[in-house]
């Protein structure tokens, strides 16, 4: 019998409310904005920015939209985008920036050593995510996750899990998985793609044992029953995934790759209610969450000073976890209390 794994690291994704009544209020809420996506173009921030510009200018929200693309330095490059966005002292309600955030913004500042998101920008809203699944190839001899889960106790390194890039959402999850099963995370074997797709390839030539990577990306081939799912990272079951939740398995663990908006970092009181009443007003209206549903993201909607403590807890966590990886520094200025030291 397996002990049970009560790993407590879901980070409070609480689905918060949206203000019902924003959607009623007539008029924009900004003037021109520009949406900035530390991303190149078609990648997942640009997708996510996109559909905002399309959402709030379509909707009439906001004047204009302008979505303007700044890959590049861990993030340093949209960040600086973002505090050139709007002229000095012109308020919100009449034009500024919106910087497109995630996880791989938030782990490119801890690994580079550069200046922590939460003192660079102003936390406005969460407002989706896209759930993970760790999938297998048909054949695999591996049937179920309690399967790799033995596999892993057994010799950590006796399985290569394949996803996205390292350091990303998917090695992070993995490596959260890796300590809720009480396995050294340093031990853990991850290869990273460019994209799914590359990692899918790597698992159909053998490469890779596994997968991970979002629920969107893998859907198909899982629906060809090419690819066998094993276990989903949303606190419930997916649709369309014939895979338990990890919830369901013991392992307490939830893990969404996030995407929200942030504000300047000097962003006024006055300025910033503006900016939230937007962010509600973008997460309430019927085209934003058509267009969510066309991409496979799930609302997640979380705002104002809530989605800022939600964003400091979830810096914590990511920020031990890559300790564990092996990819922060003991000395590194942003691994405050979050990482224990080694001995």
């Amino acid at each position: 019998m397996h002990r049970r794994r009560f790993c407590w690291l879901t980070a409070g994704l609480v689905l918060a409310a949206a203000g019902c009544g924003a959607a009623d209020e007539p008029g924009p809420v900004a003037g021109r904005l520009a949406i900035i996506a530390p991303a190149e173009r078609g990648q997942d921030a640009d997708r996510v920015a996109r559909a905002l510009a399309a959402a709030v200018t379509g909707d009439g929200l906001a004047l204009a939209a302008e979505v303007g693309n700044h890959p590049g330095g861990a993030g340093a490059a949209a960040l600086a985008a973002l505090a050139a966005a709007g002229p000095p002292g012109l308020p919100f309600a009449r034009g500024g920036g919106l910087l497109v955030a995630g996880m791989p913004l938030v782990a490119g500042a801890e690994i580079s050593g550069a200046t922590p998101v939460l003192a660079s920008t102003t936390p406005l809203a969460r407002l989706v995510g896209e759930w993970a699944v760790l999938a297998v190839s048909a054949d695999s001899r591996l049937r179920s996750f309690e399967d790799v889960a033995d596999a892993l106790r057994r010799d950590p390194a006796e399985l290569v899990v394949g996803g996205r890039a390292a350091g990303g959402p998917d090695h992070v999850l993995y490596g959260m998985i890796g300590k809720c099963l009480g396995v050294d995370a340093r031990l853990l074997d991850y290869a990273g793609y460019a994209a799914t797709p590359q990692a899918v390839e790597a698992l159909y030539g053998g490469r890779v044992a596994a997968v991970l990577g979002p629920v969107r990306s893998l859907a198909a081939e899982i629906a060809a029953r090419r690819l066998r799912p094993l276990a989903v990272s949303s606190r419930e079951r997916v649709d369309g995934v014939d895979a338990p939740a990890l919830m369901e398995l013991d392992v307490r663990l939830e893990y969404s790759d996030w995407r929200g908006l942030m504000g300047p970092a000097e962003m006024g009181a006055e300025d910033r209610e503006a900016a939230v009443a937007l962010c509600e007003r973008i997460d309430a209206s019927p085209r934003w969450r058509g267009l969510c549903a066309r991409q496979g993201w799930s609302r997640l909607y979380l705002s104002g000073d809530d989605f800022r403590q939600w964003l400091s807890t979830e810096i914590e966590r990511t920020r031990g976890v890559l300790y564990e990886l092996g990819l922060l520094n003991p000395s590194n200025t942003n691994c405050r209390a979050g990482c224990a030291i080694r001995p």
